[in-house]
């Protein structure tokens, strides 16, 4: 004779609260969804993303291109001013 578990009919509470999480889907934070930037692709040539590397390499700390791009082109523009 073969031994069956009980299954229930009925969710359980956590497997609710797991539906309903799922179900809200996931958003953006609201300070994200203000923020103005806009988003772009650059090509650019080997030679200036190993310089690029080699300057990041210099700093302190690890640095994404991203970021030692967008820090080098804010200084550009203040310069400019």
């Amino acid at each position: 004779m073969a031994i069956r578990e009980k299954v229930s009919k009925k969710p359980s509470v956590e497997k609710k609260k797991i539906d309903q999480f799922i179900s809200k889907g996931s958003k953006e934070p609201e300070d994200q969804q203000k923020q103005e930037d806009h988003r772009l692709s650059l090509k650019i040539p080997k030679w200036l993303l190993r310089e690029i590397d080699r300057k990041r390499r210099e700093r302190v700390g690890n640095f994404s291109r991203t970021l030692w791009i967008v820090e080098q082109l804010e200084k550009a523009v203040k310069r400019r001013k």
